[in-house]
Order: structure tokens, then sequence, then C-alpha cells
């Protein structure tokens, strides 16, 4: 007999609702068709929806099927910058167009989108970088990927005398003095 927690929610982990496969175990899904696609996830609409960014940079309307809801929503969670497989919809009229549908096929964790950008080359994964969840590109510490430069030297005051100059009135004076405390009166 097997012994029974209990609880409140002890029935949504219960051995009935699992399935006996792993997510296809350590195989990684590859695109094997010409109307799937890898993308990104930017924005999460709800209702089942969200909008992807795909490798052929068109932006869709991803439609989340239930195999990715409810239940299953558990090992297939979706947020924005998430790297996901998609399925156009080519026998729609209008499939290459911005805004197009198109369905979920594959959720790919942190751990698979690493091992996605090794095995997949003929994609530029940059086009994503805007999207990447924390985490998800670890490995990648490029330079030319970085924002900002941290130092410790002074600032150039050239670039304050330029301001300065600017906003200097007629009689020489400059507008924004800091006069310390001041009066309502005056004003």
């Amino acid at each position: 007999m097997v012994k029974n927690f209990g609880g409140k929610n002890s029935k949504k982990v219960g051995r009935k609702f699992v399935s006996n496969y792993s997510k296809g175990g350590d195989k990684l899904r590859l695109v094997d068709d010409e109307d799937e696609l890898y993308a990104c996830v930017y924005k999460m609409l709800g209702n089942g929806m969200c909008h992807v960014l795909c490798s052929d940079n068109i932006q869709r309307l991803c439609i989340i099927r239930n195999k990715f809801r409810g239940r299953g929503k558990r090992d297939n969670t979706l947020s924005p910058g998430a790297y996901v497989m998609i399925g156009k919809r080519s026998w729609e009229t209008n499939c290459d167009v911005t805004n197009s549908k198109c369905d979920l096929v594959e959720v790919y964790n942190a751990n698979e989108v690493k091992k996605l950008k090794d095995s997949v080359s003929d994609i530029n994964w940059n086009m994503f970088k805007h999207f990447d969840q924390p985490g998800t590109n670890a490995g990648d510490d490029d330079p030319e990927n970085e924002a900002f430069e941290f130092s410790n030297e002074e600032h150039n005051n050239d670039l304050e005398n330029s301001i300065l100059e600017q906003i200097k009135t007629e009689d020489g004076e400059v507008f924004l003095q800091d006069d310390g405390d001041m009066d309502v009166d005056d004003i």
C-alpha cells in the first residue's frame, strides 16, 4: 500500500498523473520540417496566446496548445525570453506575414537552449539576445554584448563645460546654481 502524505494539494502530484516518458529523454528535438521554426517568446498575451519572434525575423501570434496548458504546464513554463519551436500554418493564405498564426510545438529549458545553440549553426541566435532570460546565455562572455563599461576613472569635464556654456544667460550667469536654501518669497 502506498503511504498517503495527505494535504490540500496531494492529489495534483499523484501517480495517476505522472507520465512515463520524460520529455524525450536526453534527445533534443530539432526542426525536421519546412514549416517548423525556432522562435523566442517576447510578449505573453494571455488566453492561450503569445507573440513570438521567429528565426525568419517575422513576428507571429503563437497559439499555445492544450498540451502546454493546465496539467502539462509544469515542465513547459512559458515566459518572455523562452525559446520555443513553432509550426507555421502553411495551409493559411497569409502564413508568412506579420501577426500570422502559428502553433507551439516545443518549449526548451535552459540546458536545452545551450545544446540547441551548439548544434544548430545556420541560425543567427543574436537576434534573440534582447529577449534572453537570465541564465540562458551564461556561457556568452563577449565584451561586445556588454551594454555598460565600469571603471574607477574620473569622468571627462568637457561634457559638463559644454552643457554649462549652453545654459548661461546673456549676463554670463549660470542659471542652474546651487545657492543652498531658497526662500519661497523670492520666487
